[in-house]
């Protein structure tokens, strides 16, 4: 792709300041394609945030809402259902005047839904190409409900380029919309600085969590193993890091359980802190229920932490190729037990292929792997061109 081309990203998500949770690593590839010379304006919906550090970096359009994402709507509410028609409404129309003012040559939809059918109403609108960049929630959820499963294979079906951020997500992609999905990972580059704050007992064996705090991400079933093994293996400590719906009902679980004193609830913590924590912990447990390959997996990769993972979407297949750590069926407590005791006793090294497994997360490597993908549609419309002169 020459230099002089202009790609707009429409994000469902993209970070109001540094230690955002809301898609860290939208904001590593944006910066990417700029330091390739692309000029690159970002589309995203307005949220409430504490602050914005980079507001003149992108346009935030404005809807009857802001406080809840617009996943989590429910159109059964008459108030949210307004809110709902808003940003459909309001996203399309601000869309299309962005895109009339910054004239790109590309669109990059992340993901496919809201994201992708804007950037479907944009081509019909106005002619430019698009690509779609997925996410597992795009194929494992809303691609199974009747009337978004319809309209995600659609949005698919039209994108001049397909991308997902894991190896079983891509071939889902290929089936759903019938066309080649490339991998792109999602991964954002956390602090290397070593020998910053302490933040868990050297003391004692620690096991880590990293994420939102919610039933589906497997939560209760570690607290639950976690009790076992406490009870079997002393000097051993759990610390959830995180936030979300469940916070109230994990805490209730520590105390039924007795586990006061042997598991911290840490909460929400800057970027730094979360890089300290995997950095310092003997082992990261991922025991989500539906998870392609959640950004912790790279983080933890980054800061050279083995892993103990449910085996959904491609951790256990990068897991157990790359030899990181220990692999358990979802929902299966007494095998999460199990991984979680004889990874503490069988002190085996789960690190020494941790740098080979990180290229494949390599953030500057998706930035190039997209625009030779987008190239390379140029230079065969170029051709096709030249043959029919």
């Amino acid at each position: 792709m020459s230099r002089n081309k202009n790609i707009c990203l429409i994000t469902n998500r993209y970070p109001a300041y540094s230690d955002d949770v809301a898609s860290p690593f939208v904001r590593d590839f944006h910066l990417g394609l700029e330091k390739r010379g692309i000029r690159t304006s970002v589309f995203t919906p307005y949220y409430e945030t504490p602050r914005t550090d980079w507001e003149d970096q992108m346009t935030r359009f404005r809807w009857a809402g802001g406080k809840k994402v617009v996943g989590a709507l429910n159109p059964f509410n008459p108030r949210e259902l307004l809110q709902l028609l808003s940003f459909i409404r309001q996203g399309k129309r601000q869309l299309l005047q962005h895109l009339q003012k910054t004239r790109p040559d590309e669109c990059l939809a992340l993901w496919a839904l809201p994201s992708g059918w804007f950037a479907l109403q944009a081509k019909r609108k106005l002619g430019i190409p698009y690509s779609v960049w997925c996410l597992g929630s795009d194929i494992y959820v809303w691609a199974k409900r009747p009337v978004l499963g319809s309209l995600t294979k659609k949005v698919l079906q039209e994108a001049e380029h397909l991308f997902a951020d894991g190896f079983d997500l891509c071939e889902r992609v290929r089936k759903l919309s019938g066309k080649n999905c490339g991998f792109l990972p999602s991964m954002r580059k956390l602090p290397q600085v070593v020998d910053r704050n302490k933040v868990v007992d050297s003391d004692t064996f620690n096991f880590l969590y990293v994420g939102r705090w919610e039933k589906k991400k497997g939560l209760d079933d570690l607290i639950r193993a976690f009790s076992q093994v406490q009870q079997r293996l002393r000097s051993t400590r759990l610390y959830l890091l995180g936030w979300g719906e469940f916070e109230n009902g994990l805490r209730r679980l520590i105390k039924v359980l007795k586990l006061e004193d042997s598991v911290k609830v840490v909460g929400r913590v800057s970027t730094p802190s979360v890089a300290d924590y995997l950095r310092q912990a003997d082992c990261l447990v991922i025991p989500s229920k539906g998870d392609s390959i959640p950004l912790v997996f790279s983080e933890a990769l980054q800061m050279g932490t083995p892993l103990i993972v449910n085996d959904v979407g491609d951790m256990g297949r990068l897991v157990r190729e790359f030899d990181l750590g220990r692999v358990v069926p979802p929902g299966d407590v007494q095998k999460l037990i199990q991984a979680m005791i004889g990874f503490r006793l069988d002190k085996k090294d789960h690190t020494r292929n941790i740098p080979e497994a990180l290229k494949l997360f390599d953030p500057d490597k998706a930035v190039d792997d997209y625009l030779d993908a987008v190239a390379g549609r140029q230079r065969h419309q170029i051709q096709a061109a030249e043959v029919l002169r």
